[in-house]
């Protein structure tokens, strides 16, 4: 994927790389508990944190088999409100998979569904991926309701080990074919 695919503007948000100035923001929602209940990172002191930022500052975006985590940001205020991790998968070509983590003041105002949707059509655009898969523990509503929303559809269920708890996931997927009718407007959306 081209270092150039962001940032990239939806009508509220501004999906970009990350910042110096984003660590308060990102350490208050990665450290809420509601938040990383079902998510697979787990939070980080301040130092970890920092690098952490630095280093996706600075990373190259869509290498196979590493993850980048991509800044949503406010549009009108720049503030951090959450972030979206992106993932080629090295052993089956043109397929990635994506996941997100907002806020709190940001949930149930349909800004994750919009960061999603632009997440998902940079990567059809930026990149060679025919298939994107979001993964989610089957006890979280709101993330199922969300892929969704966006045009996902559910692929299967999984067994795995969570945070040292047996649960089962559910793995959504969306083809480049089917995602014309949700994302295709976001593909030529200029992030300048």
């Amino acid at each position: 994927m081209s270092d150039d695919a962001l940032p990239r503007a939806t009508d509220r948000l501004v999906l970009r790389r990350f910042a110096a100035g984003d660590l308060a923001p990102f350490q208050s929602y990665r450290r809420d508990s509601e938040v990383g209940r079902y998510q697979g990172w787990s939070t980080m002191d301040d130092a970890g944190a920092a690098a952490f930022i630095a280093r996706m500052a600075v990373a190259q975006i869509g290498v196979p088999g590493e993850w980048f985590q991509i800044a949503v940001a406010e549009k009108s205020t720049g503030v951090l409100v959450g972030d979206i991790g992106i993932g080629l998968d090295p052993n089956r070509t043109g397929v990635a998979e994506i996941g997100f983590s907002m806020a709190p003041a940001a949930q149930r105002r349909g800004m994750g569904s919009e960061a999603v949707m632009a997440a998902l059509a940079l990567l059809f655009a930026w990149a060679d991926v025919e298939i994107i898969e979001g993964i989610t523990d089957a006890r979280n509503m709101p993330s199922i309701r969300l892929l969704e929303r966006v045009g996902m559809r559910l692929d299967r269920m999984q067994e795995t080990l969570c945070k040292g708890e047996l649960c089962t996931e559910h793995v959504y997927s969306l083809t480049r074919g089917q995602c014309q009718k949700h994302v295709a407007p976001l593909a030529s959306n200029n992030p300048r």
